[in-house]
């Protein structure tokens, strides 16, 4: 869990994280490296070190999800999820499929709602939709090959007066209305379902947030101040932070620790940098003017109750631009001992 949002997960440890429960029956789901990445001519991690990957390019019709609890609403009550997508451009089909990406269920695996993506095999158009059930009822062009930012909002409602809102980069694309749930929403499903054999390629997810507001999407995507709600890598390779601040707000005797690593390497003591602590709750602590120096990244782990941490990045070796983080994968060398 992390604060403010009721979940959130990055997937930067190169694991599912706080995700309760992994479905992959024929392990088509990763966590890769951004090396890795850039070696399969994939894109990197929107932001950060590691995403979660589902290659379907062997076909396959099994599902490949994660699943959480923490994501629920009571009946008359919204909740909001965000994620970034990412497509491969030779994501195709030979014939006609309907799948969904996430999916909106009750406490006993029944869905209230879906966001789905279509194939049709003809055209090799895809398109991406959401819907009341199992399955989506109206669809938008969904462009391959680019990081988009996926946002839904969903009220339940036992009184058909539920909605249900599909935003794509921050804008609206699709609204239904005047939906009637079941019951209240339990948990919330991230993946492929329903895939047919015939629809293959890659797709990326990454910075999962859910919350009971819209989230919208992240405004800029390598900021010099970074705000840090969950352990992340602020950036990897050689470069510095100027300053990395806790703010107030949070629990006692939080803890944030600056590794030099970019593979969250955080078991070696003689890897950590820079640590800010506050003594009591609410307290904010401002070292000011630090410039840290990492060679390896800068992995930031967060430790106790509702940490959050701004952080000043000065120079990164594989910051400010995807290009710039893709040479650095293609020139990175092991340090001795290993990385």
């Amino acid at each position: 869990m992390s604060f403010p949002w009721l979940f959130e997960e990055n997937f930067e440890y190169g694991t599912r994280g706080d995700w309760d429960s992994t479905s992959d029956t024929g392990s088509l789901i990763t966590y890769p490296h951004y090396t890795t990445l850039t070696k399969d001519n994939l894109a990197i991690p929107f932001r950060g070190a590691y995403c979660m990957k589902i290659d379907l390019s062997g076909g396959d019709t099994n599902d490949h999800t994660v699943t959480d609890a923490a994501i629920l609403a009571a009946d008359t009550a919204s909740i909001s999820v965000r994620f970034y997508l990412w497509i491969s451009p030779g994501f195709t089909a030979t014939a006609d499929d309907v799948f969904s990406l996430f999916e909106f269920q009750q406490a006993g695996g029944t869905v209230e709602g879906t966001l789905g993506m279509r194939m049709t095999a003809a055209t090799n158009l895809l398109e991406v939709g959401i819907g009341d059930g199992t399955a989506p009822s109206s669809y938008v062009t969904f462009t391959r090959g680019k990081w988009t930012a996926i946002e839904l909002t969903y009220l339940v409602s036992t009184a058909g007066a539920g909605t249900f809102t599909l935003y794509l980069d921050g804008a609206s694309v699709i609204a239904l209305t005047s939906l009637t749930n079941a019951a209240a929403v339990a948990k919330g499903v991230l993946g492929t379902q329903d895939t047919l054999s015939t629809t293959t390629g890659v797709l990326l997810f990454d910075q999962f947030v859910c919350d009971d507001a819209r989230i919208f999407p992240i405004s800029i995507r390598y900021p010099q101040s970074l705000l840090i709600t969950k352990s992340a890598h602020v950036f990897v390779g050689s470069g510095w932070i100027e300053n990395m601040s806790m703010l107030s707000g949070q629990g006692t005797d939080c803890v944030a620790s600056c590794f030099d690593t970019d593979n969250a390497g955080v078991n070696d003591s003689y890897n950590v940098k820079l640590e800010v602590k506050n003594l009591s709750a609410g307290e904010p602590v401002d070292p000011a003017g630090v410039s840290v120096v990492f060679q390896r990244g800068c992995f930031i782990k967060l430790d106790g109750t509702n940490p959050r941490v701004r952080v000043s990045i000065g120079e990164a070796q594989g910051y400010f631009s995807s290009g710039r983080i893709k040479q650095h994968a293609v020139d990175r060398k092991p340090a001795p001992g290993g990385w």
